[in-house]
């Protein structure tokens, strides 16, 4: 019973009337009293999502598919001819749901954004007797309130049961934009020693896997529950494995793999196998290993890096079996961190694959690294104290929140933006819909309802605003997009999209939305959040997106070929967290495009957006899997920063800068001191190499601890699309950067590539050479700035 327990409360479907209900404990001292107390719950019999109009005037809208109005966005599985009774082969029915182009015809290879498809599976229980393929452009939902299960038949032909992976996409690492939430995958029909692989996960950024529950044959020699076979997704979150011989298996470049139960497990998480196609870094935050064999597996040394924090081993095995690399020559990998663990049996933690035992049964684990440790040496087992603000904590862990899925209120709860009486609504591209949309907004909070967008590509050309006691859900990542003169001004930057206003609190929570710009507006600052929380996780966003460029409905994607970046200055600032705000973030990517989605990924794109995601928050922020990609001064920068978590930044530096760029950084932009740009005044002013974008910036501050940075590198100079032929040596002088003595500032497993320096900090300066490890340089404790 147990494991339906935590299951329930995985789903959010315990009655809850409101994020205030959450079941834990929350710090108050730095927070006030919330506006609005939330929708009214009850005890719905059908989930609020289906019992939307998806047929008629207000259903999702796809502008993209030019020639076919009643394309349909959201499909009913059972629709195309589905049973959830547990007979039959279903494979081909759902199959037809996910691929149906509208024409008769397929979506399969035809974009990423083009073809938006929401996919809904009512409760009971699908047979399959052969893989089930997904798409990218794809959110597959099953309904909370009874989550379906996708069994494999006893004559299960295949080896895969569920392929997120969307092969005619190219690689993994071109998969992106697929979300699974809400089911059940079982494997419990065929024999436990199969080799078998519930589901495969090897995708791309903007992809979600939440909500998700596995269940496999217990003592069990060959099923696998997820393998995650190259790729380079940002998060895995809220996820139950139950059975099987291992749990997780990962080979992707960078995962926050958080809250995963572990449970019964032969192996629960197994390290890469082969990095050829990953496995760099690894956060497995909040987990739990209930009744497991070994915990983890890092023999293979394969994985760069791991650090298993905030978690739990209960009734099991050894906790993490790894390859001792202190010896090695040239990278040094299976570089290992555990932070605040609790353990409850006399098995060892951490024992080589020699079986030597490194760390010995212990109730608690502070901190504890083995691997580089800053500066320049390799650390065999070095205990630390890591001081974390209690801002940032909930029962002594670092805070998380489970994306709520609303399913304790009735549809007469939430508001379909599309059919208001009084208030138009458009979402076909071309019109704004920002006073209708403010109006609806505004009306909304005030009272308690849930928005809900259905698909389309809402423009807005002035700041749409957002206020406290909204709670914002969108059907397969519906857009909102900047246009017009507003937001023209590079000296005059001005939000888009604004959370709260400067001082507000209260509740605001968006979900699988995407944020941009329809054209080059060098003054938008694409999302602004103003507002805290009266709690922790009060102003949260789940799977959400800030695209600059790249898709079917901008026409950045056409624009934007001139090697000089002054022609095509897209967006002033991604994401701006600002001083008053607090705000808990969950599977963000933030992306300045390098290539279109919605042509086969061929045609390069030269975009210059000035700034990634900027954080200058002080009362808590929670930054949990998120990535930022190709901005231009830098794409994270912590500026006087306080109380800040991050799990898992990944980064890519922009493709046309560095050595014969047209451009050198801060140019074609200006820094601002007023939003604490780096200004590049350490460089040379002819040094092109110096002169490259920050993956991340941390400028004074306080009380700022980053987990798992992925800061990669690939290509310098002009930008033509040529994916085979990089930098040749490192791509810039500095990857990272920290600048006026931050005070405790705990950063755990850097890993970058490409890069001479791996932080600047005027101190030790440490660089890739004396720091081998990951995919080229990896430091696993870097507390120079530490409490």
């Amino acid at each position: 019973m147990r494991g339906i327990h935590l299951w329930t409360a995985v789903t959010g479907i315990i009655a809850t009337a409101s994020a205030a209900a959450l079941p834990v404990s929350q710090p108050k001292s730095i927070f006030e009293k919330r506006a609005c107390s939330g929708p009214v719950a009850s005890s719905p019999t059908s989930y609020w999502m289906a019992d939307q109009d998806h047929t008629g005037v207000s259903r999702g809208y796809a502008p993209g598919v030019t020639k076919n109005a009643r394309y349909p966005v959201w499909r009913n599985v059972q629709n195309y001819g589905a049973s959830a009774d547990g007979s039959g082969d279903q494979t081909g029915s759902i199959q037809n749901a996910i691929d149906d182009d509208g024409s008769s015809g397929s979506r399969e290879g035809k974009g990423v954004t083009k073809f938006p498809a929401e996919v809904f599976l009512p409760g009971g229980t699908y047979q399959l007797g052969s893989t089930l393929n997904l798409r990218v452009g794809t959110v597959i939902t099953g309904d909370p309130l009874n989550p379906p299960v996708l069994k494999a038949s006893a004559n299960f032909n295949g080896d895969t049961i569920v392929n997120g992976y969307d092969t005619p996409h190219g690689a993994p690492e071109t998969s992106f934009m697929t979300l699974l939430r809400n089911v059940v995958i079982d494997t419990t029909a065929l024999s436990p020693d199969a080799a078998i692989t519930a589901l495969q996960w090897g995708v791309a950024q903007g992809s979600g896997l939440t909500n998700v529950k596995i269940n496999m044959p217990y003592n069990s020699n060959g099923q696998v529950g997820i393998k995650l076979t190259g790729g380079s997704t940002i998060a895995v979150t809220d996820v139950h494995i139950h059975g099987g011989a291992v749990g997780i298996e990962n080979s992707n470049q960078q995962v926050n793999f958080k809250n995963i139960y572990f449970q019964g497990c032969t192996l629960g998480f197994k390290g890469a196998v082969d990095n050829g196609g990953g496995g760099w870094t690894v956060l497995l935050q909040g987990a739990t290993f209930d009744s497991n064999g070994v915990g983890i597996d890092m023999t293979a040394n394969k994985l760069g890096s791991l650090v298993l924090l905030d978690s739990k081993v209960t009734n099991s095995g050894t906790a993490v079996k790894f390859y001792d690399s202190s010896n090695d020559g040239g990278n040094r990998n299976s570089q290992l961190l555990i932070e605040n663990l609790e353990h409850d049996t006399d098995h060892p933690i951490a024992v080589t694959s020699n079986g030597d035992v490194k760390l010995a049964a212990t109730s608690h684990v502070d901190t504890w690294a083995w691997g580089n440790v800053t500066p320049g040496t390799y650390e065999t087992g070095t205990t630390f104290t890591t001081s974390r603000p209690d801002v940032l904590l909930s029962n002594g862990k670092y805070f998380m929140r489970t994306q709520p899925t609303y399913a304790e209120y009735a549809a007469d709860q939430v508001v379909n933006v599309k059919s208001v009486d009084g208030h138009k609504v458009y979402g076909d591209g071309s019109t704004s819909d920002v006073a209708s949309l403010n109006a609806i907004l505004a009306d909304n909070a005030a009272n308690c309802k849930i928005t809900y967008f259905p698909y389309g590509v809402y423009i807005v050309d002035d700041t749409l605003k957002i206020p406290v006691g909204s709670r914002i859900a969108g059907e397969a990542w519906a857009v909102i997009s900047g246009k017009g003169n507003a937001f023209k001004d590079s000296s005059n930057p001005r939000p888009v999209v604004q959370l709260g206003q400067p001082g507000d609190v209260g509740v605001i929570e968006i979900q699988d939305m995407r944020f941009g710009v329809s054209e080059i507006l060098p003054g938008a600052i694409i999302v602004e959040v103003n507002a805290a929380g009266a709690n922790p996780g009060d102003v949260a966003m789940w799977n959400t997106m800030v695209l600059i460029g790249g898709t079917y409905d901008t026409s950045i994607s056409t624009d934007c070929q001139n090697e000089d970046t002054s022609q095509c200055m897209a967006a002033f600032l991604a994401l701006h967290l600002t001083s008053s705000s607090s705000a808990y973030i969950e599977n963000l990517w933030v992306w300045t495009a390098d290539h279109n989605l919605d042509n086969g990924g061929s045609a390069y794109t030269v975009i210059s957006t000035g700034r990634g995601v900027l954080v200058e928050a002080t009362k808590g922020t929670w930054l949990t899997g998120t990535g930022s990609e190709h901005n231009w001064l830098y794409n994270y920068n912590f500026h006087a920063a306080e109380n800040v978590f991050a799990g898992l930044l990944q980064s890519e530096s922009p493709y046309m800068q560095g050595s014969g760029a047209t451009h050198s950084a801060p140019a074609p932009w200006t820094a601002e001191a007023a939003y604490g740009d780096p200004d590049f005044s350490w460089c040379g002013g002819g040094d092109q190499k110096c002169r490259t974008s920050l993956a991340t910036n941390i400028d004074g501050g306080k009380n700022v601890l980053l987990y798992n940075s992925a800061a990669w590198a690939f290509f310098n100079g002009p930008w033509y699309g040529d994916y085979s032929t990089q930098c040749s040596g490192s791509c810039q002088t500095n990857m990272m950067r920290v600048a006026n003595r931050p005070e405790n500032l705990v950063w755990y497993s850097i890993s970058t590539r490409k890069t001479d320096v791996m932080i600047l900090d005027g101190d030790s300066n440490p660089t890739e050479y004396n720091h081998p490890g990951s995919w080229e340089g990896l430091i696993q404790a870097y507390r120079q700035f530490a409490s």
